[in-house]
């Protein structure tokens, strides 16, 4: 009996010294007397919830524990990804983010047959899938463990995930292609007498056919030398998680942090928590236009109205809605109810063939609410230049016409364009930005058009840009500016991209746009986004349908949580910089006299 009760007392004796140990290498009773001592002095009503706080400051670092993707569906119908990411908090798996994602834009014009959409549709879908696979494999593996905080290791990881995709993808296209050429010989295709007539290639022998119908002089036709577009980025299928596992990283941190999502993206884009914080000003799509809607104009694509800076965000919202009705009522009164109809953003789509009826009605919408455009509302116009650009397809090869078709049956030539806008802005200041008037390829037309309307206006870029990853490694030269740039969360574009972008951009005397995607959801992120990255404008749709006007209340909810904490600013008064040309390069010796002796043989002749 003795020697038991010695063992049990020796054991209780060890058992008490590991507990002494494990209690001290913890610093457990350091941290307990602490806030004993500091908490009676405190005072505090909640004991317990004092306490709680106290030590949660001292718990680990919550991590990713698990990352579960599922289907959802868009504003459209349309399948898109629905992810959950959860963290281990205080010993306790938690849901810390529910990222709904919108659908990519359609690459597709609006008007579009149904037929010709289903390959797309399929392309979509399987894309869908693939994403779906990918955050429930890959990705929840390698984020497994890792501070969400962390955004830039976050997004590190991820992109370093897609790059070994898309180097296993690479390695097997070109294995298939090398089994298909041994399979063929060399590979070769056989050249065609008419391909080689394209070519100027026939036997290793350049024999250039020309139309004989084409030989001939007519007028002063000179054929139009077109730059084409650069080649669209091929992206793999299921590139969308990259950014679906990115915004929930982000939302992950904040909410874990117990932290509002607007500040953390704060933290994220300036190192710190900015004393002052600004809501962005709401660009509002009215009317929608363009080719794919009814009547003959082409050259504006949106309608937008924009509030003056320092307008409330709740006083905004509320006239735009007010905007929008008037535009309705008027609409439905000269073209019965259903031109009160909306398209996917919920914008409305008259028939309309020239810009001045889009321009003069939402004026007249503006007057009617007591307000003065070009003071209290501005207008803006997404012009989208590049798909108003004419190619002239024939036989699988590109004929370019190099014409903007700015209305039905009319065309024009860059230079005529760079003066179609000139005019027409002249006779409308109360437009404050225009978006992509013509195609970045068009650098020389571009800068002649800032010239001239650069410091009446905003000129914006969308589509002269590549995304916001490839757009970091792009060196901005002085042959093409902006003084706005369009940027969009979406695919393989992720918080870091978007937010190292902005400053590139801002640093290049660039106004931020942050834009919605078609395909929206009712998730709320781009709010708290454009807040805490400090965009100057949310190009945001129509102010109507679910899925915009959560967006809405959200900036009015963020809007009166800074009110009351006594930190909200305003955006300052429009500014806009004078974009010059780049000088012409000076003419190497030689050419001034070649040239002086043109002019004088000119002058003979008349």
């Amino acid at each position: 009996m003795a020697s038991a009760s010695t063992r049990e007392a020796r054991e209780k004796y060890e058992l008490k010294q590991k507990a002494v140990k494990y209690y001290d290498q913890n610093g457990v009773p350091k941290k307990m007397e602490e806030i004993l001592n500091s908490m009676f002095y405190d005072n505090p009503d909640d004991v317990y919830g004092h306490l709680a706080n106290y030590f949660a400051e001292h718990a680990k670092t919550p991590l990713i524990s698990q990352i579960s993707a599922r289907h959802g569906f868009d504003s459209k119908g349309q399948t898109t990804v629905q992810t959950d990411m959860y963290c281990t908090v205080r010993n306790n798996k938690k849901l810390s983010a529910a990222v709904v994602s919108s659908s990519s834009n359609s690459s597709l014009p609006e008007n579009t047959k149904p037929e010709d959409r289903e390959e797309e549709d399929k392309a979509r879908e399987a894309g869908v899938e693939a994403a779906i696979a990918l955050l429930n494999g890959d990705i929840n593996t390698r984020l497994q463990g890792v501070d969400p905080a962390l955004q830039s290791d976050v997004d590190k990881i991820l992109m370093k995930l897609y790059e070994e995709l898309k180097a296993e993808e690479d390695e097997r296209l070109a294995k298939e292609a090398a089994e298909q050429a041994a399979l063929g010989g060399d590979g070769a295709t056989p050249v065609k007498e008419e391909d080689a007539s394209v070519s100027g290639k026939k036997g290793g022998k350049s024999s250039a056919k020309i139309n004989p119908g084409t030989n001939k002089k007519k007028g002063k036709s000179v054929a139009v030398v077109v730059v084409p577009d650069e080649p669209k980025e091929k992206l793999l299928p299921g590139a969308e998680s990259i950014c679906v596992a990115s915004r929930a990283a982000c939302t992950a941190a904040s909410a874990v942090r117990e932290e509002p999502l607007y500040q953390h993206i704060a933290t994220l884009r300036f190192g710190e928590i900015p004393k002052d914080m600004r809501v962005p000003i709401p660009m509002v799509t009215i009317i929608q236009s363009g080719r794919s809607a009814p009547g003959k104009l082409n050259c504006v694509k949106e309608f937008m109205v924009v509030p003056k800076p320092g307008m409330p965000i709740a006083d905004s919202l509320k006239y735009c809605q007010k905007i929008y009705s008037y535009v309705a009522k008027t609409l439905v009164t000269k073209s019965g109810m259903a031109a009160q109809y909306g398209n996917d953003i919920g914008a409305l789509c008259p028939s309309y063939d020239k810009p001045e009826q889009g321009l003069d009605i939402l004026q007249d919408a503006i007057t009617s609410l007591e307000l003065t455009p070009g003071e209290d509302f501005f207008i803006a116009l997404n012009l989208a230049g590049k798909e108003i650009f004419d190619y002239d397809k024939k036989s699988n090869q590109t004929s370019e016409k190099g014409k903007y078709e700015v209305m039905g049956g009319q065309q024009k030539v860059p230079e005529d364009l760079v003066e179609f806008w000139v005019e027409l802005l002249g006779r409308y200041p109360s437009v404050v930005a225009i978006i992509d008037p013509m195609r970045k390829q068009e650098k020389e037309h571009w800068m002649r058009l800032c010239d001239r309307v650069s410091d009446k206006c905003y000129v914006i870029g969308n589509h002269t840009y590549p995304r916001p990853g490839l757009l970091l490694e792009e060196e901005l030269t002085e042959e093409f500016k902006t003084s706005g740039t369009v940027l969009k969360l979406d695919q393989i574009n992720t918080i870091t991209d978007i937010l190292e972008s902005a400053k590139k951009m801002e640093d290049a005397e660039n106004q931020i746009v942050l834009t919605t995607c078609y395909g929206e959801t009712t998730d709320t992120f781009l709010a708290d986004m454009a807040v805490g990255m400090n965009a100057r404008f949310l190009k945001i749709g129509a102010p109507v349908r679910g899925e915009r006007i959560a967006l809405f209340n959200r900036l009015i909810q963020i809007e009166n949580q800074l009110k009351l904490e006594g930190r909200l600013a305003f955006h300052g008064e429009n500014v806009f910089p004078h974009i010059v040309p780049p000088p012409l390069p000076e003419p190497e010796e030689g050419e001034e006299a070649q040239e002086e002796e043109k002019k004088e043989e000119k002058g003979k002749k008349k």
